[in-house]
């Protein structure tokens, strides 16, 4: 079995190595990844510029490299340069990704760039605090997201995925233990509510940060519900075509009745 490893974090981000080491066993290991934190980047690829990889060594991996791309980038690199893969995990991620905003997320968009290109994916994210989500992991316990990162992954390369779902995005509460209930979840709608925070710098000019207020209230069911509130791991069957399943005839009457 061939398995990509990716992240948004950084190649050199301990989470990673923990998703190397979990998944080691199952068979071999390629990394691809970004040289440099590259988190909220979305599906994001390099186009304006060519891209520089760098050969490096992780514990674990039959070949590691690093680029100074996107997660993305990483993936497409990866496939063009080593072939098929019978699994791609992107992770594993410090921080949660959840709800509909998994679109921002670099980590969920590595694992919908792989699932484009026909391999079974999955998102690993882990709660951390906030503090610590543009670091490199230092000081956070990977094992039970391991944990369930080596069980899930050995389920999909058994068996394959369901029909109909691409990508399972997985995200594991700070304080779970192997012990944890697994809950099968659907999207929440919203984890953010953004703004724009106004801030004037040393020579008066005014400059902005994006900002976002956490959502504290979810509907049973979701993925923000039974991380945050259930203390649940979720996993998230996602389908990368967004088409809306409605009736395509009833909408043509809706829209173009008076056209």
């Amino acid at each position: 079995m061939r398995i990509l490893v990716t992240n948004d974090d950084g190649i050199y981000s301990n989470g990673i190595r923990a998703a190397v080491k979990a998944l080691s066993s199952l068979g071999e290991i390629y990394v691809v990844a970004p040289l440099f934190q590259r988190s909220a980047s979305g599906r994001a690829m390099t186009l304006h510029r060519p891209i520089r990889a760098k050969r490096l060594d992780v514990p674990g991996a039959k070949v590691a490299y690093g680029i100074d791309g996107t997660p993305t980038d990483s993936v497409i690199f990866a496939i063009a340069r080593f072939g098929d893969f019978d699994l791609a995990v992107s992770g594993i991620n410090l921080g949660e990704n959840l709800s509909t905003e998994i679109t921002v997320s670099g980590t969920a968009s590595a694992a919908i760039e792989a699932a484009t290109h026909g391999v079974p994916s999955i998102a690993m994210s882990l709660e951390v605090d906030w503090k610590r989500t543009l670091g490199e992991g230092e000081g956070v316990d990977f094992s039970a997201s391991a944990y369930f990162l080596e069980r899930i992954a050995d389920v999909v390369l058994e068996r394959g995925l369901p029909d109909g779902v691409d990508m399972l995005n997985v995200n594991v509460p700070s304080d779970a233990t192997p012990e944890t209930a697994i809950e099968v979840t659907r999207l929440a709608r919203k984890r953010y509510c953004p703004t724009i925070e106004e801030r004037i710098d040393p020579r008066g000019h005014p400059y902005y940060w994006i900002v976002g207020q956490k959502r504290e209230e979810f509907e049973p069911g979701t993925d923000a519900y039974a991380l945050k509130i259930e203390r649940k791991v979720s996993v998230t069957p996602i389908n990368i075509d967004m088409t809306a399943r409605v009736d395509f005839e009833e909408l043509k009457k809706i829209l173009f009745e008076n056209l």
